[in-house]
């Protein structure tokens, strides 16, 4: 009986240890986020970031190499998030271009809401050259999935246009936000990012090819 008490408080003491540490990282990796976001790499340090997170200097190198390590992870936790929501988003949503105009809404709505996060990777990360050679970098390509399989669904269904690479459509779609998001975060966020919505959807549809579908799913709005 004693036995299987001690292991049952070992199996909590680990349970609780494991959240802590997840915690922490959490705290370190938005701290990094909220300082790499006012500074740029270069001019950010460690220190800094540790002052942020209210954490030592020595507890960040726990859990990440070098100041580069970190700056390069935080695309990985913010991916993460990123998927979560997207996925939530499109439940319920029936058809390939009410899912391709919710795609679109969301991605612009969670660069609205975390523009420290766009500051790094679209201004800093995607024009650093080790970018391309780091597991994030592979990582980011897989979270764009969710849109590839939307394209084919669309294809498989005669909505979207078949004399097109699914990729390339990708390409094209992600390519429009991620230009527009740029801007935005370049013009010092001082207009309403939702306000491109509507323009984009239509821009992408009209331009895939997308027929039958086209009206907006019921309830949809710039607010989503």
């Amino acid at each position: 009986m004693n036995s299987n008490l001690i292991k049952m408080s070992n199996i909590q003491f680990s349970i609780s240890s494991m959240s802590k540490k997840i915690a922490k990282r959490k705290s370190i990796v938005q701290a990094a986020i909220e300082v790499f976001g006012k500074k740029s790499f270069r001019d950010s340090n460690i220190s800094e970031i540790a002052r942020r997170a209210e954490v030592a200097e020595g507890t960040i190198y726990q859990y990440f190499r070098d100041k580069e390590d970190l700056f390069f992870s935080i695309p990985m936790d913010k991916t993460r998030e990123f998927c979560s929501g997207l996925d939530l988003h499109l439940q319920g949503i029936i058809g390939p271009t009410n899912k391709i105009r919710k795609f679109i809404w969301y991605y612009l709505y969670f660069f609205k809401t975390n523009p420290q996060y766009g500051r790094i990777l679209m201004l800093e990360m995607r024009v650093n050259r080790s970018f391309v050679k780091t597991k994030t970098y592979s990582f980011l390509r897989k979270s764009t999935r969710e849109i590839l399989e939307i394209i084919k669904e669309g294809q498989e269904e005669g909505i979207v246009r078949k004399d097109v690479n699914p990729y390339v459509i990708r390409h094209l779609t992600l390519g429009i936000l991620e230009h527009v998001v740029t801007r935005w975060l370049l013009k010092g966020e001082k207009y309403n990012l939702m306000d491109s919505y509507e323009d984009i959807s239509k821009l992408v549809i009209d331009g895939i090819g997308l027929s039958g579908e086209a009206g907006r799913f019921p309830g949809m709005s710039k607010e989503g």
